[in-house]
């Protein structure tokens, strides 16, 4: 893995939006990718190669003592690489360092792929939403809320 995990800037919002789209039926567009980095209680990390391409993503949002996952994403040529498990790894860090003590995410029931990679980290199911995921689907999937502890 020759990735390296850097704080993301406004100007890359363009590569986000590309790799969002590729990871989800209903992407962030750069727009909303930028408004959520306007805000001081969100936090984006961008694994680069050495080229400078982004590869990958993660974006938080904190609230006191809970950190939030918004969403985590890829690459499609990047998958299964290690790059979201360092990009996992480098939040849950952060995350501490900025006093959260609780981190949980919303993923959907049939993403088995995202699923193991939480759990790899540590995070296991505490909810279930039924039915949160309508859009673009033949039925409704739920919604997994996992968490875990940063203590």
């Amino acid at each position: 893995m020759t990735a390296h995990i850097l704080h993301a800037g406004r100007e890359d919002a363009p590569a986000m939006a590309r790799i969002h789209k590729s990871g989800f039926a209903h992407p962030w567009d750069e727009g909303a990718l930028r408004n959520l980095m306007d805000k001081p209680n969100c936090l984006t990390l961008a694994a680069f190669e050495a080229s400078r391409q982004l590869v990958g993503f993660v974006m938080t949002r904190q609230a006191g003592e809970e950190c939030e996952i918004l969403t985590i994403v890829c690459d499609n040529k990047k998958r299964r690489s290690g790059v979201a498990s360092l990009l996992m790894m480098h939040t849950l860090e952060l995350s501490r360092l900025r006093k959260a003590k609780r981190i949980f995410l919303e993923v959907a029931s049939d993403n088995r792929p995202a699923i193991r990679l939480y759990e790899k980290h540590g995070f296991t199911e505490v909810s279930r939403r039924p039915g949160y995921y309508r859009q673009g689907r033949a039925a409704p999937e739920d919604a997994l809320v996992m968490a875990r502890s940063l203590d």
